[in-house]
Formats: structure tokens, sequence, C-alpha cells
């Protein structure tokens, strides 16, 4: 019998990780499956409502249910792979019994899931402001909306992985880690245009990489989205950058402890 590779069996174990992610969401409860999809999908929805009765406009002819939801989803899917990523190996101690099963593992296949839901959630959502709404639900860059968005991916995936070696050792942490993505939630310009914020605020706020990510999503949907000084997305590239090796580096120290845990 020939020998699997390394990444043939890392590749094996990913998509038996996947199957299983999918099973313990859609199939936790009944209904599963709807409720993985509906309770993002509503509080978008629930938030879209309330700001576009309350006559809220992004400006520059931009339909402010899709200003939104071009923030809101990829935002969402970005806080819910830290998330994520932070409890892979709390919530999967008993695989690692398995030689053939890293922590890695678990984190990759954890990743994969969240973007599918979302992916799907933004398409179903596009799909519905598009059709019943006739908004106007383009993307006028795509490749450059892809390359941002795994940007973002990339740094919340490190970020993850970070969190998840400092909370095994300091599980308490984990309430406050969810509890400091309120204020980056509300801080990213998901909510507002950041450009109507005073300069001297403004200038606080671009040490968060998230507002690059979310503005720069925007200017890569919307055709006439007004350029703001300081957003670049080159700075959270570098930040992704540097938290992945810092995450690479923490994760080939403390991977043999993960897995005795």
């Amino acid at each position: 019998m020939e020998k699997r590779s390394s990444f043939g069996i890392m590749k094996a174990v990913i998509f038996a990780l996947l199957l299983r992610e999918m099973r313990s969401r859609f199939g936790a409860k009944r209904f599963g499956i709807f409720w993985v999809f509906f309770e993002p999908t509503a509080q978008i929805v629930m938030m879209m409502t309330i700001f576009s009765l309350r006559g809220r406009t992004a400006g520059y002819g931009i339909d402010y249910p899709i200003f939104l939801l071009t923030g809101m989803v990829p935002f969402f899917m970005m806080r819910n792979i830290v998330f994520r990523v932070m409890e892979s190996v709390s919530a999967n101690k008993a695989l690692f019994s398995y030689k053939q099963i890293k922590p890695f593992d678990t984190m990759v296949a954890r990743t994969i899931v969240e973007i599918t839901i979302y992916a799907c959630v933004y398409v179903i959502l596009l799909f519905v402001l598009g059709f019943w709404f006739s908004d106007d639900v383009a993307h006028r860059h795509p490749l450059a909306w892809l390359t941002t968005i795994f940007i973002g991916i990339a740094l919340s995936f490190a970020l993850g992985m970070i969190f998840c070696m400092i909370t095994e050792v300091l599980p308490d942490l984990k309430p406050i880690v969810r509890m400091v993505f309120f204020p980056i939630y509300l801080l990213s310009g998901v909510l507002f245009p950041v450009r109507a914020l005073p300069p001297e605020i403004l200038n606080w706020l671009l040490w968060n990489p998230y507002l690059h990510i979310v503005d720069d999503l925007r200017s890569s949907v919307f055709e006439y989205y007004p350029p703001i000084n300081g957003v670049s997305i080159t700075y959270p590239l570098l930040c992704a950058t540097l938290l992945s090796l810092i995450a690479l580096g923490l994760y080939r120290v403390r991977k043999l402890k993960l897995v005795s845990l």
C-alpha cells in the first residue's frame, strides 16, 4: 500500500473535521441548519431595518441597506473566525488522542465552516435586496474585494490562533476577548461612514485594522465610494503578516502542550 504524504493526511483530516463541525453545528438541535443561517441573518436584517427606518443614508447615492450588508456580514464572519479558532482546541480535546489530528487542523476546519456559512448568508441577502427591493448589488471590483476579504480572514485566523494559545493557559480571558470585539465592531465603521468623523478621532481609529478592511471592501463594491485619507489595505496586510508569524511561532512552541491537554 502506498504511503500517503503529510499533505494528503492533512487534507483527509480536515475533510473529516469539516463533516464533524457541520454535523455539530447543523445537527445539534432541531432545524439546526435553519438556525445556523437564521441567527446571523436575523441580526443583520434587524440592524438594516432599524437604520433604514431612521432615514440613515451613506451618501453619494449609496443604498444604506447595501452599505450595512457589505460591512456587517464580512465583519461578523471575521469576528466569528476569531472566536471559533480560539475555542478549537478546548472543543476537540478528545480527538487529539489520534496522532493524525493536530490542533492546527481543527482551526482550519472551523475557519472553513464560518466562511461557508457567512458566504451563503451574504449571497442570500444580496439576492433578496437585488431581486425584491431592486437595490444595486453589483460589486464593481470583485478581485479587489476578494483580496481584501482574504486579508481579513488571514488576520482573524492569526488572532484566533494567538488567543487560542493564550486562553488555554488563562481560560478566564475568553469572555474578555468576546467583550473586546464589541467596541471593535462599533469602531470599525460597520454601521456608519467613517469619513463623517472628525480627523482627530479618525486618526486614532486608523490603528484598528478592521476599519481599513471594512472600508476597503466598500470601496471595492461601490463605484463612487469616496477614498478616505489614511485608509489603506497595506496596514491590515502588514498586521496579518506579523500576527501570522507570531501565531505560527507560538504554535510551534505550544503544539505538544496543546495536544497533551
